[in-house]
């Protein structure tokens, strides 16, 4: 019995041999195959950290602001008796654009016009007689009060005219209308809106009190509101500032300025709102580096500096070196570094988020012309 334990114990001690020593010599194998295989590589684009001229600007809301741009509006009911403007049409100064009924009024201008000139004829009478004594002083200034309230008279029935006759204060467009002869009109009733036909528009914005007042001769940048399909439409204009706010407004906070644009290059319409780009420092020089080559964590952004790997089997080759960076504002498709690169470092870009710290590194095949570029495979 004992025999066949023991037997049975060397056939186990056997089979434990052989299956240690045909890991070993497998552990051998694949150590040997690794040692021969190559490092593992990424292939990415890379960039160098620039130095541009930048400056910092602020985006806010404008409104465009016709020079002249009035609600005409009826100041005395009636009755429409002409229309003489079109909608959307251009009109001159001192043209006749509404005509309330005056037919009443005529009336009593022609009977004020007779009173006035009877009067004046009579004041001349009565001055020649008091002039050789033939009539009292008091019948003078009796017949001179009477010549004066005649005129009032003739006066204030024109004035009545003058504010049923709608005329343009200058030249302009006319907005829509919807008046025809014969409606009636209560007063105060907005009949059109004129806007003046300058050549030029002001574009009106504000800046809070955090930054420093603009200084007497600078420009800023008018563009459209939104960067979608209304973009396409116009470019940003340079427009200079003309005009500031002697104070700062107590409710917001805030200066209010005043630019200048020319309408034919933007065809904007007063009203409208616009994105204006304000410069709140001087301009300096700073680095920046491809907005693509940024990465982010929980502890802030970093990119991957290329440091050249002159021990690697295949030429031109790079070491990963992750590189925390302090950032400022992106300028396209740059983005202001303020600290942690130098001028002219190579940094991963397109594909820096395939990399990992001390991960060879190379760069892609310059393509010949009219073909693809390619990667490195080591």
């Amino acid at each position: 019995m004992i025999k066949k334990w023991i037997l049975t114990l060397l056939a186990c001690v056997a089979i434990a041999a052989v299956l240690i020593g045909y890991k070993v010599l497998d552990n051998r194998a694949n150590e040997q195959a690794a040692a021969s295989a190559p490092e593992y590589s990424e292939t990415v684009a890379a960039a160098e950290v620039e130095s541009i001229e930048y400056q910092p600007v602020v985006s806010v809301l404008g409104k465009v602001v016709a020079p002249q741009q009035v609600e005409l509006r009826n100041e005395v009911a009636g009755i429409v008796a002409q229309v003489n403007f079109a909608s959307g049409a251009q009109v001159t100064k001192g043209q006749l654009l509404l005509q309330l009924n005056i037919n009443e009024e005529q009336a009593q201008l022609q009977s004020a016009i007779a009173r006035a000139e009877l009067a004046l004829s009579t004041q001349k009478r009565i001055k020649k007689l008091r002039d050789s004594k033939a009539v009292s002083q008091d019948q003078y200034d009796k017949a001179v009060a009477e010549l004066r309230m005649a005129t009032a008279d003739k006066a204030m029935i024109e004035a009545t005219i003058a504010k049923r006759t709608l005329r343009a204060p200058f030249d302009a467009i006319t907005g829509i209308h919807a008046f025809d002869v014969g409606q009636y009109l209560e007063e105060n009733t907005l009949i059109t809106t004129l806007v003046g036909v300058q050549d030029f528009l002001w574009v009106d914005f504000s800046l809070p009190q955090i930054y420093a007042a603009l200084p007497e001769v600078v420009s800023v940048m008018v563009g459209p509101l939104s960067e979608g399909a209304n973009a396409e439409l116009w470019q940003p204009l340079a427009a200079p500032v003309i005009a500031r706010e002697s104070v700062m407004k107590a409710e917001s906070r805030s200066l209010h300025y005043r630019a200048q644009v020319t309408r034919g290059e933007s065809g904007l319409l007063a009203n409208a709102i616009v994105s204006v780009k304000v410069p709140v420092a001087a301009e300096q020089r700073v680095l920046a580096v491809p907005a693509v080559a940024i990465l982010y964590s929980s502890s802030g952004p970093y990119v991957f500096v290329l440091n050249d790997d002159k021990t690697a089997a295949m030429q031109p080759a790079y070491r990963a070196q992750r590189q925390p960076v302090t950032l400022g504002y992106q300028q396209g498709d740059l983005i202001i570094v303020k600290s942690g690169l130098e001028v002219g470092q190579r940094i991963a870009s397109a594909g820096s988020f395939k990399l990992s710290d001390g991960l060879l590194t190379f760069l892609p095949v310059p393509a010949e012309p009219g073909t693809a570029a390619t990667e490195v495979v080591p």
